[in-house]
């Protein structure tokens, strides 16, 4: 990047998420216009809220050389798309953070994996299959059990099949639609540890500190951070992320998940945006992670990450089936703090917002964040 790109400037993202939705209010209170490509939806939680929303797939040719026409620098809160988005943008000289080879090896868990063993980090013992006789060798390999993942398209569980028994092979295979997998061996953990890093375009790495993450059938339910982890521990996970960001030359954020097991720590996958693990760095830092992907793409100066202590818990669609929220009741605590993320219907697995809490330790934060959540149902 030649120079800042300064206020006034129009920030394209790509996906209409929330992520985007968050990136955009900050986008907004720095004195950035926002762009979003949404994928084909309208009304989306980015969307909005922006200057401009481009309601169409990422690969409708005149909508992208729309989005580039409008856009000073692109960035992602969504990475499931063509990487050939990237090389339009660079045909059209438009600069594009994360690059689009971080996107395509984000996007692909073979990819993936191969990128992280070739930075220095441990990963979960693995193989690819592409056949179903693959997927059968690498079973024999690793040994039961064993997760099998769609090498792309899958999150919060989804396109994931354990298996436990080799008789479950080819059932497995079946269920995961005869796509290119990744099988990894199940690798016995303590806890799920995250880092949100973000690296200037100098070089210059701030991180958030390290999450602790807990999940409820394959979906984040709730985040602390600090870790509960000893010093030595959190280091170590903090220079995985560094070390990652550096070789992979990042300008942007990335969050890294990492299985503590009692030997070591291993990286499970990475996400080149900001995550879900790091919303209550928006109360919790000086600078949020949105906040940091906006001065990362923009070559500002980062700011500042260190996190007090602090715990979020997400809400999802179950809480809206009784009606609305008690919204109310949740927020008698003066502590707590409310994001809803725009979406028009709730649907059981749906992640609609989150609330924060900031407190003296994280465990009185998650506490404290858990009984505003309790009380949102009436229960």
């Amino acid at each position: 990047m030649p120079g800042p790109l300064l206020p006034g400037s129009t920030i394209g993202v790509v996906g209409g998420g929330q992520l985007g939705r968050m990136l955009a209010q900050v986008a907004h209170q720095f004195g950035y216009r926002v762009a979003v490509l949404t994928g084909g939806a309208k009304d989306t939680p980015a969307g909005s809220i922006s200057e401009i929303e481009i309601a169409a797939p990422f690969d409708d040719d005149t909508a992208v050389e729309r989005f580039l026409a409008e856009s000073d620098v692109i960035t992602w809160e969504f990475e499931n798309v063509d990487p050939s988005l990237a090389e339009a943008a660079a045909a059209a000289g438009v600069p594009v953070h994360p690059s689009g080879a971080i996107i395509a090896d984000a996007q692909d868990r073979q990819r993936e994996k191969r990128a992280l063993t070739a930075a220095g980090v441990a990963v979960a013992p693995w193989r690819p299959a592409d056949t179903s006789d693959e997927l059968r060798d690498a079973v024999e390999h690793l040994g039961v059990p064993v997760i099998a993942k769609a090498a792309r398209f899958g999150y919060d569980g989804k396109g994931q099949v354990r298996i436990d028994d080799p008789a479950e092979i080819e059932a497995a295979w079946t269920t995961l639609g005869g796509e290119r997998l990744v099988v990894e061996a199940v690798v016995p953990f303590e806890r799920e540890l995250s880092v949100v890093v973000a690296r200037g375009a100098d070089g210059t790495v701030v991180d958030h500190g390290v999450m602790e993450n807990h999940h409820v059938h394959h979906i984040l339910d709730t985040t602390i951070v600090p870790a509960e982890i000893p010093d030595d521990r959190a280091d170590e996970a903090r220079a995985l992320a560094h070390r990652i960001a550096a070789a992979w030359d990042l300008v942007g954020v990335l969050c890294v998940e990492i299985f503590d097991t009692e030997q070591e720590l291993l990286v499970n996958e990475v996400a080149p945006r900001p995550h879900n693990s790091g919303h209550c760095t928006i109360e919790a830092a000086a600078a949020s992670q949105f906040e940091q992907q906006l001065r990362a793409v923009c070559g500002l100066p980062l700011g500042d990450g260190e996190c007090r202590p602090a715990a979020m818990v997400q809400l999802l669609g179950y809480l809206w089936t009784d009606g609305e929220p008690l919204w109310p009741a949740a927020l008698r605590d003066s502590m707590i703090h409310l994001h809803l993320y725009g979406k028009a219907e709730a649907r059981p697995g749906r992640k609609m917002g989150h609330l924060t809490c900031v407190g003296d330790t994280a465990a009185q934060a998650l506490q404290r964040a858990n009984d505003a959540r309790v009380v949102l149902s009436g229960r």
